[in-house]
């Protein structure tokens, strides 16, 4: 009997630490834009880059990668994490690094990203557009109340703009702006300010964010052996080393020694989660992650649990596998909400200094995991180990390990 599983085109292999956070409000907004950057932030699309920065000033190709990559997750459902690969030589914003490994945005050729430059809003209309097929959307044309064809300067659209531009156009996200002559200008060679950005990518979200990504067939080759765990739910579950081991790499099997060989043996699996949104409400969503092929199913299992729970825990940011040290390389650990909960050290005192991530305050912060709660028992029921508690020398509560690691 086999289980399929099939990898979603644009599946990242990325690294958690490098997750891409939400902040607070830019500064010196104008009274037109309050509306529109409150709800872009509502939205999730302000990146912390952004913080306190001056709204009215002109947003940076850097700063809008990061807009741009928290726009994907929202029309996608995908968790968005940054590799530890360096496509640029002038350049390593997490932002960038994700944005350009999803396909959104390419650099100036020669290694450089030029990441301080303010941004075109053609450009940004092409990494706006460039989401869509990352995220397998389809944007077919609309006779909208604005056409492209209204504009004066649409000759100066340049030719790989000229698509994105027309269907931002179609569908009124981006909007023409008034010239000294009163004519009304397209302005494809024209910057943006941040406020006008993230208003461009909070309309954008509201067009494409309900809309299912096209169907993918799946793949056969890649269908995954389900072990005997779960063949027969009376079965127990491994629960020594050696035969975790042996469940997971097979019988002799050993732990990857490259990424290559660690990534051959992962799958990317859709999960059920809830989200939490400003007004304090929740909504169904799904997460995509990519684990090690072995625990896919029972993994699967784990957050079936906890979506179904009494809680109905909200998940904002969730990883396993990345090629990094630890359990991660080996797709066998998973990090949940990691700003929330916290890796700290222990000090001599007993006090607590994170490392990753701000706090843990658990039946206070929503996106805090307590000990004993829908979370802790649906991982600790199928084997895993919890950081919170696993060890004496530091607690990591984001993190959830199949070997205890």
């Amino acid at each position: 009997m086999s289980h399929p599983f099939a990898r979603r085109a644009g599946a990242l292999a990325l690294t958690a630490a490098l997750f891409v956070q939400q902040a607070g409000a830019l500064s010196n907004i104008s009274s037109w834009a309050e509306e529109g950057v409150a709800a872009a932030q509502a939205a999730g699309l302000m990146p912390s880059a952004l913080e306190a920065l001056n709204a009215k000033a002109e947003i940076t190709r850097a700063e809008f990668c990061g807009i741009a990559v928290n726009a994907y997750k929202a029309v996608s459902g995908k968790a968005v994490f940054a590799s530890a690969k360096k496509p640029f030589r002038d350049c390593d914003d997490p932002n960038v690094v994700a944005a350009y490994e999803l396909g959104l945005v390419s650099g100036r050729g020669d290694g450089i990203f030029d990441p301080d430059a303010s941004i075109k809003r053609q450009d940004l209309c092409v990494m706006l557009y460039n989401i869509l097929d990352a995220a397998g959307i389809d944007a077919p044309a609309i006779a909208g109340d604005a056409c492209v064809e209204d504009y004066p300067d649409v000759p100066q659209i340049s030719d790989y703009a000229v698509n994105a531009m027309i269907t931002m156009v179609d569908y009124t996200i981006v909007n023409g702006i008034s010239a000294a002559d009163e004519a009304t200008l397209l302005a494809p060679n024209g910057t943006a300010t941040r406020e006008q950005a993230l208003i461009m990518a909070e309309r954008f979200c509201q067009a494409f964010e309900d809309q299912e990504p096209e169907a993918e067939p799946s793949d056969e080759e890649g269908a995954v052996s389900v072990p005997d765990y779960w063949l027969d739910p009376d079965l127990m579950f491994p629960s020594t080393e050696t035969d975790k081991m042996m469940l997971v790499y097979g019988v002799g099997g050993e732990k990857y020694q490259t990424a290559e060989e660690a990534e051959a043996h992962m799958v990317e699996i859709s999960v059920p989660v809830w989200r939490l949104q400003a007004d304090g409400s929740k909504t169904s969503s799904t997460a995509y992650i990519e684990v090690n092929q072995s625990l896919a199913p029972i993994y699967e299992a784990i957050f079936e649990e906890i979506y179904n729970g009494d809680e109905q825990f909200p998940i904002k940011n969730v990883g396993c596998y990345s090629w990094r040290t630890g359990e991660h390389s080996q797709g066998t650990a998973i990090d949940i909400n990691w700003e929330e909960n916290m890796e700290a050290t222990i000090n001599a005192d007993g006090s607590l200094t994170p490392t990753t991530g701000t706090h843990w305050s658990p039946y206070e912060d929503p996106y805090s995991i307590p000990e004993g709660g829908d979370v802790y028992n649906a991982f600790t029921k199928y084997g895993f180990s919890w950081g919170g508690n696993a060890w004496s020398s530091k607690r990591d509560y984001m993190h959830f390990s199949y070997f205890g690691r």
